[in-house]
């Protein structure tokens, strides 16, 4: 019996060492900043700050972050104004050698006269014939001027799979804003 009470003592010591040891510190924490009362932040009356009826308003201007427009080699995107001047993937096992080497690059252009594009992300895509990824290159040149060409070449890969494998590009920009009166 004393042997089973010197077992549980040792096991309820063990018990509040390893809770103490392995325990969340206790961090202080920063003061609360109490909140404004609400007559301290008073805004000026709604009837203050309404245009008068007979005047014209100007309507308002879109805020917020610009929409994404994403363009592929594959399926081109008619309102992008990415042209891909040449996607190129030479493999040369020809898709059916273990581990050969592959040569790759490709060559978009901003083929706008006036639009220069913002955000730009250029992705080149090794494709399985499934369309799965199997490794990927992405470049940002962040802006592509009206008639300008970015080219990225990722070099030299290795076909590990021993598949065929096709390249693609994709290239992803913000949607151009149509200035005032175009429609």
């Amino acid at each position: 019996m004393k042997d089973l009470k010197l077992r549980t003592l040792a096991g309820v010591l063990f018990a509040v060492a390893a809770t103490a040891a392995f325990a969340q510190p206790n961090y202080p924490q920063a003061p609360k900043r109490p909140k404004p009362s609400a007559s301290a932040t008073s805004s000026p009356s709604p009837s203050a700050t309404e245009a008068p009826s007979a005047s014209p308003t100007a309507e308002p201007t879109p805020s917020g972050p610009a929409k994404k427009l994403s363009t592929d080699s594959d399926k081109p995107n008619p309102k992008s104004p990415i042209k891909f001047v040449q996607v190129n993937c030479y493999d040369s096992g020809f898709g059916s050698k273990f581990n050969s080497e592959m040569r790759l690059d490709a060559t978009v252009n901003n083929s706008s006269k006036t639009d220069t594009l913002k955000n730009v992300v250029v992705k080149y895509q090794l494709v399985n014939l499934d369309r799965q990824v199997i490794q990927e290159w992405v470049e940002k040149p962040g802006t592509l001027k009206p008639g300008q060409t970015f080219q990225i070449n990722p070099g030299v890969a290795r076909n590990s799979i021993g598949t065929k494998l096709n390249g693609r590009v994709i290239v992803e920009h913000d949607e151009v804003q149509k200035k005032d009166g175009a429609k």
